[in-house]
């Protein structure tokens, strides 16, 4: 048994095929037929899309479907009106006629332009980008040459300390030589003293 909302995706998924082909069939050229058959093809296909908007309506008034799914819903339709829209579609005037040649050249053109200066934008960044990466490498190598240096003071603070820690055991040991002779004779004449 179909319920009415399957009913409804079936018919949103034939205006989607619908609207996809005819987006396909889009004529080229200034035949004002063809033009004016398109328009035909996609006002039946906007009827199709009324109906299915007044079916959507139907659901949300009595609370059939949720607010975030008839949401979702109402944005599938309008995103399928707006791909109906010939002007879009074509970049026809509101004639129904389509751009000449010269127009069509206009249009390539002002896109190569933006392109153009997003390219421009795009250089100008990568410039800056590669100053900053030349700032950095010159830090590093300054970073780099400080390491060094302070390694090489690092080495020599070093090699001072054990040469005066060789040079301070000799001292060391001639102090505990005369602190040892300074007590015994302090001894000897504590010796005395007492005889």
């Amino acid at each position: 048994m179909k319920t009415p909302i399957s009913s409804w995706d079936n018919d949103y998924a034939r205006l989607a095929r619908a609207t996809s082909l005819l987006r396909a069939d889009l004529p080229i050229g200034t035949s004002f037929n063809s033009a004016q058959q398109w328009q035909d093809k996609a006002s039946s296909i906007q009827i199709g899309l009324d109906r299915l908007f007044s079916h959507l309506y139907y659901h949300e008034s009595h609370l059939s479907l949720s607010p975030a799914e008839v949401s979702r819903r109402r944005s599938l339709l309008e995103g399928l009106k707006d791909q109906l829209s010939y002007e879009s579609v074509s970049g026809a005037d509101y004639s129904g006629r389509l751009p000449s040649p010269a127009a069509a050249l206009r249009q390539q053109e002002n896109t190569i332009d933006e392109i153009a200066i997003g390219v421009d934008g795009i250089k100008k960044r990568t410039k800056i980008i590669n100053e900053e990466i030349d700032s950095h490498l010159i830090l590093f190598g300054k970073i780099d040459n400080n390491t060094e240096l302070g390694k090489e003071v690092l080495e020599d603070v070093t090699r001072r300390t054990k040469s005066f820690r060789r040079e301070n055991r000799k001292t060391l040991w001639r102090l505990h030589l005369i602190a040892a002779g300074l007590g015994v004779l302090l001894f000897l004449l504590i010796l005395m003293g007492l005889f």
